[in-house]
């Protein structure tokens, strides 16, 4: 039940105004056409939260008005990538000066159009970055509710028609998020919870909530653990599934069931953004800017840095940018635009680029290829089916881009600093 409260409460539980057909704000530069490739991208980084998916159909050139299906303009700032469901298009964003008004938007895939738009205001504002605002975490969705975390401690739940179900105030329950650049872990959907990584100089924790009801699942401390803006990750090894954290100096594996504590790799870099991988039997994770990437076998209990790390490397580590596993072959480029392709299981390099520009958005990868953007809007796509670098194309968008892009239905997604556009093929 949606309850509106004087404003000297708001901070202590958001506020919410929704706003049905609130403003036109697509432009349609092309009529899109219909696709029959299925693949969505529910959510941080794609259906596996790696940048992969098998959808087929991907343009690989484009411009500002080329193959440039609809663009929308968004509310406000954030780097959460938009995810893709059926005809639904879910974004973020956040404003004000504190960043303290919060969006929620949902667009159709085929024209741009807005369906819904929640206007929220957030708990306990905190430092942000002003590119992201509040707006760092991506939604997620089980095609049947959108969920939304936000850099303010907030979770939102919703139907796909843009009902509100629940809302928590994290902020509020166990303490305002403390670090530079507010909270901006992605939650993730597995085995019917929610799962939000909160790490910062407060009191840090990993809570599974009921996305039913929202109610807590299980929560469990992490106080040896701080400033960490990385995403979890569910991977399966022999014994089952595990829950990976990327956090300040460690990587922890638990229970995603329980929450119970399975087994941690110390070495990681204080500062640690970048969501782990999983590809070929080992996981690989890396932290940076000054540290190192390491191959990881899972399983095992307690700590497994001297049995169970393959090979880890110092050079080209990266800051924000996640890595990508493509065929046998291991991604990345840092933020200043230094690339590296290695071998994988065995670390060997293949090859190194100096990429123009820097970057912060993660790449992505369909059909054979692989995407890079960087912060000023070029998308470097490069043939992922050799081990030799091969570029296909370069692609001009004309604004800002700090955050990853998305891949659905034979169409690219791709958020600017002020828009939303579908990128598709005109000729199919």
């Amino acid at each position: 039940m949606l309850q509106i409260e004087s404003a000297g409460t708001a901070r202590f539980r958001p506020l919410i105004q929704t706003f049905r057909c609130f403003v036109l704000t697509a432009a349609a530069v092309l009529t899109p056409v219909a696709s029959s490739n299925g693949a969505e991208w529910p959510g941080w980084r794609g259906p596996l939260r790696n940048g992969v998916t098998t959808d087929i159909g991907v343009p690989i050139e484009w411009s500002e008005s080329e193959n440039v299906f609809w663009k929308s303009a968004l509310p406000g700032a954030g780097t959460s990538n938009p995810i893709v469901w059926g005809d639904s298009v879910i974004v973020t964003a956040s404003e004000g000066t504190d960043h303290g008004e919060l969006h929620v938007l949902c667009l159709d895939q085929d024209t741009g159009q807005e369906r819904w738009h929640h206007q929220l205001w957030g708990t306990a504002p905190s430092l942000f970055y002003p590119h992201s605002g509040m707006a760092s975490p991506s939604p997620v969705t089980d095609g049947r509710r959108v969920f939304a975390f936000f850099g303010t401690g907030d979770v939102f739940c919703f139907d796909m028609e843009g009902g509100l179900l629940w809302q928590r105030a994290l902020s509020h329950e166990y303490g305002r998020f403390q670090n530079r650049f507010a909270a901006s872990s992605s939650p993730v959907l597995f085995d019917g919870k929610l799962i939000i990584q909160c790490d910062h100089y407060g009191d840090s924790y990993v809570i599974a909530l009921n996305p039913e009801t929202g109610a807590n699942l299980w929560k469990i401390d992490r106080s040896e653990t701080w400033h960490s803006w990385s995403s979890p990750q569910i991977m399966k090894s022999d014994g089952g599934h595990e829950l990976i954290l990327s956090g300040s100096k460690r990587l922890d594996a638990y229970d995603p069931a329980s929450g119970e504590m399975l087994w941690t790799v110390g070495g990681l870099a204080q500062e640690c953004i970048p969501t782990p991988v999983f590809g070929h039997g080992l996981l690989y994770a890396v932290s940076g800017p000054n540290g190192h990437h390491f191959a990881i076998r899972p399983g095992g209990r307690g700590d497994v840095t001297d049995s169970h790390v393959v090979w880890k490397h110092r050079r080209g580590t990266s800051f924000v940018p996640s890595a990508i596993i493509v065929n046998e072959r291991y991604y990345l480029v840092d933020d200043k635009g230094f690339a590296r392709c290695w071998s994988i299981p065995a670390g060997k390099e293949l090859w190194r680029k100096r990429f123009k520009g820097k970057y912060t958005a993660s790449p992505v990868a369909a059909d054979g290829k692989l995407f890079f953007v960087n912060e000023t809007g070029t998308t470097l796509v490069l043939d992922a089916t050799t081990p030799e670098y091969v570029e296909l194309d370069r692609n001009e968008i004309g604004e800002d881009v700090l955050s990853s892009p998305a891949i659905a239905h034979g169409r690219f997604f791709l958020r600017t600093a002020e828009h939303l556009y579908c990128i598709g093929d005109n000729s199919n």
